[in-house]
């Protein structure tokens, strides 16, 4: 009777051991010695190869598949069957203001010009990086008639994009011998917003056709001048073009194909604030050098999509089919909109509290430090451009801050220094490190989930000298008092600060929740719930020598989280910041969960390890 190998089963000694008892049951090998035997090598090489067969079986097969893929090129191909063209590298952008003084000038023109190609250099850890402008902009005489002119773009800003990286030219031919041409542009750092392509009759054509990508298109013909860049196995991007009939029309034999674009370093020039030309404008024959200043330094440079974001937004940019009707469809287009974009969260105006009927309201966070003005530009760009051109009439587009709970944890770890050459703090560290580690892979974005027991098993798993842990979670939001700009004060006024979880009912030994030191009636104190036999929700405020200044500026609501101050106004915060924080112990602190705009990160990280005494005791032979 034959054995038969499960599929599951493919372990390499596994198989040979399935081989041998086979050929032991046909009788002719009942009695033989596989160990010592040639035979026994002819078994190694059949278990071998079926063991690579099935490997080989495996990968191939996880390969086919979105959610198993784990090569770059495999979600690559496999989002074009979404109709998803995953991020390419994106060049850092700054707004700047430019300007030329020609006061001295003899002559002062009306108009001048700033051509596309203007370069700038700017310095981050000693590494130069050049910025460009990538369209021509016009600047007029000032109004005085002095000579100075600052330049602005198409609707009249006077702050300027310009973006990093070198320009580069890629020039095909279409050959007339073959059937179908690959035209494939050799460059990793390819930024595709940044791709234009003209099609050239001849060397003698100077003008040419402009070739659209399908999301620059209004609409759809066989005469449509259409071009789809597709990344390549390698990294590169290829160039595909219709068949000339249905999907539009195509470059023609002896046609010459130009495509320009900036090759750029992505995320590593983002900072840049100082600009520095080096070239100069010339104006009536005389060349002058502009004049910089820099509105906001760079930003949302980023390197290509991740697999695991190909992963994600391929299957929900394929559901959203160019529209927005779900709350999925409007994360999926602003994810792949948006350069620089972490997370984004969207939920409908009806589950918000409280409720916005008529509305979806958007929340994103960003990978870099985004000053306000340009948050502002791209907020009313995502909702005068992109969503309202997509969504449902009379349903509006609301964009959320953020709203961020930090945690402050407390681990409380045993370990056996007997196994590890680890010192005390060196433990310590290394767990900080895994605590670190683990809120960076799991938290920070929207929707995902603090859990203790997932965060307790890392712990315990980041040195096998560790033999138990504890973990204390506290809960921390922030709030930003008031200031009256005019008379320098804050001004008196009530605030409400939700916690993500039900807070702990309160406790006559300790507060549950507490704030940051600030300056109140000349005195530095601090916000907590009443204590000792009068504990209580209420909320009073104390000094660092625990006298109460104020026995009564509010409460908090253990069953919903919530802190209400009123009529608060301190005279200074502590800690120098413009916000001021308040603290709460959650009645339940394993599992926390972040709703709509909410996101859990990690704020201070306090470890203390300490030997098992018992450990050290069974080391040494004392006994109890």
């Amino acid at each position: 009777m034959a054995t038969v190998i499960a599929s599951n089963q493919l372990d390499f000694a596994f198989i040979k051991s399935r081989i041998l008892e086979y050929m032991k049951t046909t009788g002719e090998f009942e009695d033989y010695d596989f160990e010592t035997s040639g035979l026994s090598a002819i078994a190694d090489v059949l278990a071998f190869n079926t063991h690579q067969n099935a490997l080989l079986g495996n990968f191939a097969l996880n390969e086919t598949f979105l959610q198993t893929a784990q090569l770059r090129s495999s979600l690559v191909n496999l989002s074009l069957n979404f109709a998803y063209v995953p991020r390419s590298k994106t060049a850092s952008q700054a707004l700047v203001n430019i300007s030329l003084n020609l006061t001295t000038a003899a002559v002062k023109p009306e108009e001048i010009f700033l051509p596309a190609g203007t370069e700038f250099t700017a310095t981050l850890d000693d590494v130069t990086y050049t910025f460009r402008t990538t369209e021509e902009y016009t600047a007029t005489i000032d109004f005085a008639g002095l000579g100075i002119y600052t330049f602005k773009d198409e609707d009249g800003n006077f702050s300027v994009p310009i973006k990093e990286g070198v320009e580069k030219v890629k020039t095909f031919l279409v050959d007339t011998t073959l059937e179908r041409q690959v035209y494939v542009i050799p460059d990793a750092s390819l930024d595709l917003s940044t791709l234009r392509l003209r099609v050239f009759e001849d060397a003698a054509d100077t003008l040419g056709v402009e070739y659209l990508t399908p999301g620059q298109l209004t609409d759809f013909g066989a005469e449509t001048r259409l071009y789809l860049p597709v990344e390549t196995f390698n990294g590169f991007y290829e160039l595909n073009f219709g068949d000339g009939t249905l999907t539009g029309e195509a470059p023609s034999p002896g046609n010459i194909i130009r495509a320009t674009y900036i090759s750029s370093n992505g995320a590593k020039a983002n900072g840049a604030e100082l600009f520095t030309p080096t070239t100069t404008i010339e104006v009536n024959g005389i060349a002058y050098t502009p004049i910089v200043t820099t509105v906001n330094k760079s930003s949302f440079g980023a390197e290509k999509e991740s697999t695991e974001s190909i992963r994600l937004n391929a299957p929900l940019n394929y559901l959203a089919q160019g529209r927005l009707v779900t709350p999925n469809d409007y994360i999926a287009i602003i994810s792949n909109a948006i350069p620089g974009v972490k997370s984004v969260n969207a939920w409908g105006g009806e589950d918000n509290v409280p409720a916005k009927y008529g509305k979806v309201l958007v929340s994103i966070i960003y990978e870099d430090d985004v000053s306000a003005s340009i948050k502002t530009a791209l907020e009313t760009r995502i909702t005068d451009q992109l969503t309202d051109n997509l969504s449902i009439i009379s349903i509006d587009t609301e964009i959320v801050q953020p709203d961020f709970t930090y945690l402050n944890l407390i681990t409380n770890i045993r370990y056996d220094q007997s196994i590890t050459a680890l010192t005390r703090r060196g433990i310590e560290d290394k767990i900080r490190q895994t605590i670190a580690t683990y809120f960076d892979a799991n938290l920070g974005k929207f929707n995902q989930v603090f859990r203790k027991s997932k965060l307790a098993a890392t712990i315990d798993g980041a040195d096998a000298s560790i033999l138990s842990s504890k973990v204390s979670v506290q809960m921390e939001n922030r709030f930003t008092p008031v200031y009256n700009a005019t008379t320098l004060r804050f001004v008196s006024a009530d605030y409400r600060v939700n916690f993500l979880n039900k807070l702990a009912r309160p406790d006559e030994d300790a507060p549950i929740v507490t704030s940051d030191n600030f300056t109140f009636n000349g005195k530095v104190g601090f916000i907590r719930n009443r204590i000792g036999e009068t504990h209580s929700t209420i909320l009073e405020i104390v000094d660092t020598g625990g006298n109460v200044l104020s026995n009564n500026i509010g409460e908090y609501v253990p069953e919903t989280g919530v802190v209400n101050l009123r009529g608060f106004a301190p005279t200074a915060i502590s800690s120098g910041e413009t916000y001021l924080r308040i603290f709460g112990t959650p009645a339940d602190d394993h599992n926390i969960k972040p709703l709509r705009n909410h996101v859990i990160d990690l704020n201070s990280n306090r470890v203390k390890a300490e030997p098992d005494a018992n450990v050290a005791n069974r080391v040494s032979g004392v006994t109890d």
